[in-house]
């Protein structure tokens, strides 16, 4: 289990609900996993709020069949029991070969194709995480905050940092600073917004795609960051009326059915 936020990279932004998620995980981490991409493994998913169980590949459909056997309705209780039957600890896993990769790897792929179970870092660094990311006004002030803190935990978080797209840390910053306090359903639509509005009028992950993925030459020649806040915040600006984001079950439900079934030919 290796989960990382590779938006930065690519020079976009965290999507799919994470704006709400992130800023939920235990102290700092949520805004410290977005603003550095940091790579965690299972352990770590466990110690920050990410994950409550871990469960080996080949005792997941054992305990998925377990479940759906069992006819009556289980309280939160029960499934959480039979969930801890079939969870093991991280570390037990320590001896396991890393998955195969294709030739040459994907950017995503040399990222996390080593340290597989790596004792969990958020928990060793719990406490500078927390000086460096726990109440930053800013991404300025982030980044000043790494470089006071002066370990090597900080200079080679502080390098990834300065690393990735201006525009895309900047955005980021202020999607979790919203995502603190908004619903589920309005994290989906300002990420939607923002997404569509870097996607049409920004460079940047056209950029990121093509030096981490396309070229590989992990060079990107990001856009300039943005000259002041009111630059982000225009990316923030609500839709006109005529660009609407119906999240409603109802809208869901018919654009499923509306799907092709079969190949068009």
């Amino acid at each position: 289990t290796i989960s990382l936020q590779q938006a930065h990279f690519l020079g976009f932004l965290p999507s799919m609900g994470l704006s709400y998620s992130l800023p939920r995980l235990r102290g700092a981490t949520g805004l410290y996993l977005a603003l550095t991409g940091a790579r965690i493994n299972a352990a770590d998913a466990l110690f920050c709020g990410a994950a409550t169980h871990f469960m080996p590949s080949d005792r997941k459909d054992k305990c998925i069949k377990h479940l759906a056997s069992c006819h009556e309705d289980l309280s939160a209780a029960q499934v959480k029991a039979i969930l801890d039957d079939f969870s093991t600890s991280p570390t037990s896993l320590k001896d396991k070969d890393f998955k195969t990769f294709r030739s040459p790897p994907t950017f995503y792929e040399r990222y996390t194709a080593h340290g597989f179970t790596d004792p969990t870092h958020l928990e060793e660094q719990g406490e500078a995480i927390q000086r460096c990311f726990g109440a930053p006004g800013s991404v300025e002030e982030m980044l000043e905050a790494l470089r006071a803190e002066g370990s090597p935990w900080a200079k080679a978080t502080l390098a990834a940092v300065q690393a990735m797209s201006p525009t895309s840390l900047h955005v980021t910053f202020e999607l979790l600073r919203r995502g603190r306090v908004a619903t589920l359903e309005d994290s989906f639509r300002v990420e939607w917004r923002v997404a569509r509005r870097l996607l049409f009028d920004h460079s940047d992950f056209y950029e990121g795609v093509r030096a981490f993925e396309l070229d590989k030459d992990g060079a990107p020649a990001w856009e300039p960051g943005p000259a002041s806040r009111d630059e982000i915040m225009e990316l923030f600006r609500p839709m006109g009326e005529d660009m609407p984001l119906d999240l409603s079950q109802d809208h869901l439900v018919k654009a499923h059915r509306a799907l092709p079934t079969k190949p068009a030919h």
